[in-house]
């Protein structure tokens, strides 16, 4: 697609088609997925952020959850989408969960906005699926929370 010809309507159909994409034939726990990234675009949309923190927020779990990669988002999207979705990525090869989880903070701190709104509205999102079904948040999240 060329630069100059797409719309942000043709950007947010285009991440709905990755995303959808992605997820074909992938097992997520209830609450992830596209539904989860859906949430979390409205989320930041509500909040006033503008059309590529929201294409963000579609897109911030696909590399996790998916066998899609960095350099397939970076392809499709460029590279400021992809270095926000990159900071919004676990890196798998740190094997202890508290560290990994103090890298992705400290990643996404570094970033600064809109990976920070991003991360908040994951957050949100999250625990209103949690609230709104009742599934419990598990206590490994909670001290997560509380240590951030």
């Amino acid at each position: 697609m060329s630069a100059l010809l797409v719309t942000s309507a043709d950007l947010r159909a285009e991440a709905n088609r990755f995303l959808t994409d992605a997820y074909h034939g992938v097992s997520v726990r209830p609450g992830k997925g596209p539904p989860h990234a859906q949430a979390v675009a409205g989320v930041l949309r509500r909040a006033g952020n503008d059309e590529r923190a929201q294409l963000v927020g579609l897109l911030h779990d696909v590399v996790e959850d998916t066998p899609r990669t960095i350099d397939e988002v970076r392809e499709r999207f460029g590279e400021p989408i992809a270095a926000m979705v990159d900071a919004l990525t676990e890196d798998t090869t740190i094997k202890r969960y508290a560290q990994r989880k103090r890298a992705l903070r400290n990643g996404i701190a570094a970033a600064g906005s809109p990976v920070v709104d991003v991360a908040v509205a994951d957050k949100i999102a999250s625990l209103r699926h949690a609230a709104r079904t009742g599934s419990p948040v598990s206590e490994r999240k909670l001290r997560h929370y509380h240590a951030t």
